[in-house]
């Protein structure tokens, strides 16, 4: 059928009834053929479209399935923090440490509370507003490299504290204190497993075993513990994982309580006595003083690996940086009393100057990185209608209360160095040692790292043992 063009006529409205007439007289003419020509056309598009269905039909239930699992753990694959990326979480967790060392300094209540103690607040509280992740990147560079070159710095710059009688007393108090704390462990979870041990469950026996290795050694207690036990097969995975979260959030509170215990620190009498009779102590802090202490630490950091990866026991690379930086601070020191290196202006240098701010700063970072990692929106989810966190509760407070008594008041051991082993104790040898450095304690470093190591041998065992009999 063809069109009369002239049928069509000049105007706009003459030529659109004449098109619509045409068009009418098509749909009439032929429509069975007209449908079937476009149905063969779309044919291969409806084709690839039940393809392309059936292809991406596997990934959107895949996908469904995890939004399903995370709903279940009490998370959403949509939620995101405001800051995700690591640099970004870093430079918010630079600002919360800044913050909290300008509150310390310049406040009374940022005095009495403490920097370490505001900075795992403040960032705790942005990880519950969303505002930082609960996981990233650099919360680990912070744990692996940031922590310890902070606790090697604050070694360089006080080697001479770290010998002599003085270190022995101060090691051989710690020591002390760590066993009495040990024993306060058994006897919080013995108490705490009485109070509330039956809402825990069938495996709460096994769970309180775990607990107590946690709390004399570390993490990794805990975990060969559950092994040991065999809570996971047993069924008691649900409880285990609710366990680890209640004891995030336990361990940065028995932290805040430590700090906000005040108490001078071991006596530094060699230092004093330098002073006294007239020895320079150190040049003003330079840049070139500054980049020599940052690479120091991360030298004996690398040294400490090797050493510790040559033994068969990577673990211990924090024990043996802590006995590698001092001996470098006591020869660094020793070569720049003499004249050569004072007419070089070499003194500042190889004193580290500048160590000790540096490591105060990364100290800050540290506790930050802490409190960022305790989501409480997370954990109370994790916990709602549980009696997990009472019974971490009473552990630790039963513990706390133990070691005081029993190490201070009864034993006479210096206060600082009940505190320095309970961190041991809860904490392990890297928040002992992060304390330490963070309050100045010069002596007890090194005994902090050493306790805290010990307690890593012997808490598997302990913690079995209280699982079964408490079974």
């Amino acid at each position: 059928m063809t069109l009369d063009i002239a049928a069509i006529g000049s105007t706009p409205m003459a030529r659109c009834d004449a098109l619509g007439a045409h068009a009418r007289a098509l749909d009439g003419h032929a429509p069975f053929a007209r449908g079937e020509a476009v149905d063969a056309r779309r044919a291969p598009m409806r084709a690839s479209a039940s393809a392309a269905t059936a292809a991406t039909a596997p990934r959107a239930t895949a996908r469904r399935a995890r939004i399903a699992n995370a709903k279940a753990r009490g998370t959403t694959t949509t939620t995101r923090a405001c800051v995700n990326s690591p640099e970004g979480v870093l430079a918010a967790l630079v600002c919360v440490g800044t913050c909290a060392g300008v509150l310390e300094k310049r406040t009374r209540v940022g005095a009495r509370v403490s920097g370490p103690v505001l900075a795992m607040a403040s960032a705790s509280a942005l990880a519950s507003a969303n505002a930082l992740p609960g996981a990233s990147a650099a919360y680990e560079a912070v744990w692996t490299t940031v922590m310890p070159s902070g606790v090697v710095l604050a070694l360089l710059a006080s080697g001479k504290a770290l010998v002599g009688k003085g270190w022995t007393g101060a090691g051989e108090d710690v020591a002390k204190a760590f066993v009495v704390g040990a024993c306060g462990t058994v006897v919080g979870t013995a108490a705490a497993f009485a109070a509330c041990g039956r809402a825990l469950g069938t495996h709460g026996a096994k769970i309180a075993g775990c607990l107590c290795a946690s709390y004399i050694g570390g993490s990794l207690n805990f975990a060969a513990t559950a092994q040991a036990l065999d809570v996971v097969n047993a069924g008691g995975k649900a409880l285990l994982t609710g366990a680890m979260a209640a004891d995030n959030l336990a361990m940065c509170a028995y932290l805040a309580a430590l700090f906000a215990i005040k108490t001078s620190g071991p006596s530094e009498e060699e230092r004093s006595r330098e002073v006294e009779s007239g020895e320079r102590v150190l040049s003003g802090v330079t840049a070139a003083s500054a980049c020599a202490s940052l690479a120091m630490a991360l030298i004996v950091l690398e040294l400490s690996r090797l050493v510790a990866a040559g033994f068969g026991a990577p673990s211990l690379s924090l024990g043996v940086a802590c006995v590698l930086a001092p001996i470098v601070s006591i020869s660094a020191s020793t070569i720049a009393r003499t004249s050569k290196s004072e007419s070089r202006n070499l003194s500042s240098i190889l004193a580290f100057s500048g160590s000790q701010p540096m490591s105060e700063a990364l100290m800050l970072l540290f506790f930050a990185t802490l409190g960022a990692m305790v989501d409480l929106r997370t954990i109370f989810a994790t916990l709602s209608g549980g009696a997990m966190l009472p019974f971490i509760a009473i552990l630790l407070t039963t513990q706390l209360v133990f070691t005081l008594l029993v190490g201070h008041k009864l034993l006479k051991i210096p206060l600082w160095a009940v505190l320095v082993a309970a961190n041991a104790n809860v904490g392990g040898p890297a928040t002992a040692a992060a304390m330490a450095a963070a309050r100045g304690w010069r002596q007890a470093f090194a005994p902090a790292v050493a306790t805290g190591i010990f307690g890593y041998s012997i808490a598997t065992l302990i913690g079995v043992a209280i699982g079964i009999f408490l079974a």
